[in-house]
């Protein structure tokens, strides 16, 4: 039997060629833990997004309330700041205003959830550091600071996950009611007494002893006014605004500069009520004033009637005139009585050494009587004032300024007004301008003016009308003339002149108004003026001034030309800064609604 060979080696153990199910089990466990952590992971991220994005939208609610809150607080800032002009009110009533009309600002821009107002005043312990740091110090100038600061509570979302239900913000504002320097212009000529029991325009005497209207203080509609201003001056602030008194007729004259003592028996209200009506020259003593024998008005002086030809003498040529009697209807000459004209030449006559324009002594005689017989002596020898001793302005049968009195207005603000206040002029006149400043009274304008911008001598048109600016139609003027050195520098739509005659009383004052608050101009060349708010107001018989007072209201609004309120608003109603009254019992209202549109800003 045959025996099988063996292999000097052992056998080799087969090669694995798929994973055992140990790996495969732990493969499987490997890719599930996998997919577990990216689960995880996705649903970590998931919520930090969330969460980013709760966050934005809280924080932007948060900034949007915040944005409203601050708006609503500056314009809380702004209404209580306009309820420190309250001088009426005690101090508390003020801080309950200016607390109250701050929280209806609020309520008005619907700002919910406020918790915390605060309102506080210059004068008061606690206030904030930064706020006391802009109130005045001693001695310096006061003003009408307010601080007004809230806190909100803003409801928020996400946040609520952890218990936070809203967040409180603050914000807070200074609102300032600016100073106030205003200047009050009265017209005081003798129309401002035209209302007055026994009122003569010919011969009315205001400062006749006892039963003048100045003093017994009965000239109206003059003292109608003078009670409407004082309620103006009661609703400014004392020791913060302050007040000037102008009047003008022939010329304008400063009665109170600027002052803040505006209470009960303060300068200002005492001047308020010292304010007097001019006495006009009585027109009806002027001989010169009445019918020429010949037919018509015969050319003359209304500034002075004794200067005849303009010169600014009573020295004039040709006259003592040789008869000086009335004339009948015959040709025959009648009662030996001298009446002024020539009964030659149908001109008048006077003497060069008597204000005899007027009969002074109302003998019925002009100058000094001829005829003893015919001259009383009780009533003295004549009419022979020397006019060496009396200015021609007590002979003017004119006495409207317009141009002087908001001349010298602007004048008061110029030198004594405060430059970080509010400058305003409220402007009351009854009638048409018909006089201008003189070189006496404004050296600005040329010596060879003698009676400013009425015409140069009795040829020119303006002496028969009374230095009222007329067109040929005889209707008021609406051109406008330009006397400057430099035609460049005129307004637009303005005719240069040289002459007074052209360049009117009217167009001074247009020149004035322009002077006190032009600020832009079409003619870069065109000097502007101050930056200075004006009111005018129209009374009664204004309506032959209204152009100029509306000029006054537009120029004063925003410093332009342009944008007139008042274009095409017919006559005699209020526009913009114009007001109209038909009569003194309008006055008090208008003096009022002024009172309330002395504008309010935010100083920070």
């Amino acid at each position: 039997m045959s025996k099988k060979s063996r292999s000097p080696h052992p056998a080799k153990a087969p090669i694995l060629r798929r994973p055992t199910r140990l790996i495969q089990s732990l493969q499987r466990s490997l890719q599930g833990e996998a997919r577990g952590q990216a689960l995880v992971l996705l649903a970590v991220s998931f919520f930090a997004l969330l969460a980013f994005i709760g966050l934005v939208t809280d924080v932007g609610s948060i900034y949007v309330s915040y944005t409203q809150l601050q708006r609503a607080i500056d314009a809380a800032a702004v209404a209580a700041a306009n309820n420190i002009k309250f001088p009426q009110a005690t101090y508390e009533e003020r801080k309950t205003k200016i607390t109250e009309s701050a929280r209806e600002l609020l309520d008005l821009n619907d700002i919910t959830g406020v918790d915390d107002l605060e309102a506080y005043l210059c004068d008061d312990a606690g206030a904030p550091a930064s706020f006391q740091a802009l109130c005045p110090s001693s001695g310096q100038p006061a003003r009408k600071l307010v601080y007004i600061q809230a806190t909100q509570q803003v409801p928020v979302f996400f946040l609520q996950i952890f218990g936070v239900r809203s967040v409180p913000i603050t914000a807070s504002a200074v609102g300032e009611t600016s100073a106030v320097d205003l200047v009050l212009v009265f017209d005081t000529s003798e129309s401002m007494g035209v209302n007055t029991v026994g009122y003569n325009p010919g011969d009315f005497r205001p400062n006749a002893a006892i039963t003048g209207c100045n003093i017994t203080r009965t000239c109206q509609p003059l003292e109608q006014a003078k009670a409407a201003a004082q309620s103006l001056v009661a609703n400014l602030f004392p020791g913060y605004d302050q007040v000037a008194i102008v009047t003008f007729s022939y010329r304008a004259q400063v009665i109170q500069p600027l002052s803040d003592e505006l209470g009960t028996g303060g300068v200002v209200r005492t001047a308020v009520d010292g304010i007097n009506l001019h006495d006009d020259a009585p027109a009806a003593l002027v001989k010169w004033y009445r019918e020429s024998p010949w037919g018509g008005y015969r050319p003359f002086n209304p500034i002075w009637p004794d200067d005849r030809d303009g010169n600014g003498m009573d020295a004039d040529p040709g006259m003592p005139c040789v008869d000086e009697f009335v004339n009948n209807a015959d040709g025959t000459l009648g009662d030996p009585v001298p009446d002024m004209w020539d009964d030659d030449t149908g001109d008048a006559c006077d003497r060069d050494d008597e204000l005899d324009a007027f009969d002074w002594n109302r003998d019925g005689y002009w100058g000094t009587c001829p005829n003893t017989a015919y001259c009383p002596e009780t009533l003295g020898g004549g009419d022979n004032i020397d006019p060496l001793s009396n200015t021609f302005e007590d002979t003017s049968l004119v006495s409207t300024c317009s141009g002087c009195g908001l001349r010298v207005a602007t004048d008061v603000l110029r030198a004594t007004g405060r430059r970080n206040s509010t400058w305003v002029i409220v402007f009351l006149s009854d009638g048409v301008a018909n006089l201008s400043d003189d070189h006496d009274s404004f050296n600005l304008i040329d010596a060879g003016f003698r009676y400013g911008f009425c015409g140069k001598n009795p040829n020119t048109s303006f002496w028969s009308s009374y230095c009222i600016d007329r067109n040929a139609a005889g209707s008021f003027s609406e051109g406008r003339f330009c006397i400057d050195n430099t035609a460049a520098e005129c307004p637009p739509s303005s005719t240069h002149t040289t002459e007074s005659g052209p360049y009117s009383v009217e167009d001074y004052a247009f020149d004035m108004v322009d002077r006190a608050a032009l600020l832009f101009s079409e003619n870069e060349h065109e000097p502007t003026g101050e930056d200075i708010v004006i009111f005018s107001i129209g009374l009664g018989a204004a309506s032959g001034g209204e152009n100029l007072l509306r000029y006054m209201a537009n120029v004063g609004d925003e410093g332009s030309r342009a944008n007139d309120p008042c274009a095409g608003v017919p006559a005699l109603q209020n526009c913009g800064n114009y007001y109209y009254a038909p009569n003194a019992s309008y006055l008090s209202q208008i003096f009022e609604n002024i009172a309330g549109r002395i504008f309010t800003k935010i100083s920070r």
